[in-house]
């Protein structure tokens, strides 16, 4: 049976292919009639708050229309998301990727400017055409945040976006700055460039090994970000909730074992063929693991990397 929703718009959108399943199993994104895609939201008070901030936004995908009846945030459809293209043509032309990261940097750019966290995946939607990009944006709103105060934000026990893309501190749900969508966007940008297989969780046999280890999905990342980019330090303990000390020390001990074994597992040895000025830019900067030395959005995009063919 097809089902429907109504928007605050008095607009109607017909439910159609699933996009996207959660952890669950259950379809959470559909491609609606006309041409956007519907969102469930178990909680979508953010949502309305950001949209009517951005109306205007060039490089931000905020929602078009809601149905608070139905948990439900309407958006624009894009073709492909920066993952997907990737997945489906590894030799996407370099340049083009380039730009696709540019626009995501300044779509965080003007979510920082008006005090917004992002706290996703820091991933693109993008409309293709013979691997042209006509256009990109940075979507999905329903877990960002206004930062009223220079206080960073504690969600408690629920830790905010996807865990592959968190920063270690929102691996905690603790201490997180705009600095936290600084080291996602390394993350992104390190996928990008073509060493971003060893960032990826999602094969279901490495699932079921952890899970018979008794180790959870987002706990396996945050050593492995300890393990590429360095030790927890004094700098990142203080930011977040003393509770979580002991689970960042543990982690970090552990990559410190790992890297004790393996040096290559550092970032420094294995992004080397990333560039210079790519590796200076990700390494020395974007993914420190203390966020008071991660550089802000302005200052990455002054970064001379940009202007390298």
């Amino acid at each position: 049976m097809t089902s429907s929703i109504s928007g605050t718009s008095s607009r109607r959108y017909v439910q159609g292919e699933v996009l996207h399943h959660n952890e669950h199993g259950k379809p959470t994104v559909f491609k609606a009639t006309p041409s956007f895609s519907s969102k469930n939201r178990s909680r979508c008070s953010i949502c309305p708050d950001a949209s009517r901030t951005s109306l205007h936004s060039r490089r931000l995908r905020v929602p078009v229309d809601f149905s608070p009846e139905d948990h439900t945030v309407v958006y624009r459809y894009f073709k492909d998301t920066l993952l997907d293209l990737m997945r489906a043509d590894p030799d996407f032309p370099p340049t083009v990727l380039k730009k696709i990261l540019r626009h995501v940097g300044e779509a965080i750019q003007e979510s920082h400017t008006k005090n917004w966290l992002h706290l996703g995946t820091l991933s693109t939607a993008q409309k293709m055409g013979n691997k042209t990009v006509t256009d990109a944006a940075l979507g999905d709103f329903g877990i960002s945040y206004k930062l009223e105060t220079a206080i960073p934000l504690r969600t408690g026990l629920t830790a905010p976006g996807n865990f592959m893309w968190r920063s270690p501190e929102g691996q905690t749900g603790s201490g997180m700055t705009k600095a936290s969508d600084i080291f996602s966007y390394g993350l992104v940008c390190i996928y990008a460039l073509g060493d971003g297989d060893l960032l990826l969780l999602e094969e279901e046999k490495t699932f079921a090994e952890l899970a018979a280890a008794g180790i959870a999905p987002h706990e396996e990342i945050l050593v492995r970000h300890f393990t590429y980019f360095g030790p927890a330090n004094e700098g990142r303990l203080k930011q977040v909730d003393s509770r979580e000390h002991s689970t960042l020390m543990e982690a970090s001990a552990i990559a410190e074992v790992a890297v004790k074994n393996e040096p290559e597992m550092r970032f420094k040895v294995w992004g080397t063929e990333l560039g210079e000025a790519a590796l200076d830019m990700i390494l020395s900067e974007m993914t420190q693991p203390d966020p008071a030395a991660r550089p802000t959005i302005d200052e990455v995009l002054g970064s001379s990397w940009w202007q390298e063919p």
